[in-house]
């Protein structure tokens, strides 16, 4: 629980505050997320919108839960479906 919990804390922190590296890491996974039958629309998209990655702007993991602005900018977990 602690693991999921400071992949959380950093996603978000990573998407307040960018990090070039970590900006290309998520726009590398952005390109799979985008594709993935997981990626759905969550009603956060006003509250959360990723205005530097379009590809995921609004989208969640419905297999984790996870809103993929920010679980594409940390690095403590992968995608639960094995695809980075």
């Amino acid at each position: 629980m602690e693991h999921r919990f400071k992949a959380i804390v950093q996603g978000f922190k990573n998407y307040v505050f960018p990090n070039k590296e970590i900006e290309e890491l998520a726009h590398q996974r952005a390109i799979i997320c985008a594709s993935c039958p997981f990626a759905v629309e969550t009603k956060l998209k006003q509250l959360l919108p990723d205005d530097t990655i379009k590809e995921i702007d609004g989208l969640k993991c419905s297999d984790c839960g996870c809103i993929l602005s920010a679980k594409l900018r940390q690095i403590f977990e992968s995608c639960p479906q094995n695809k980075w």
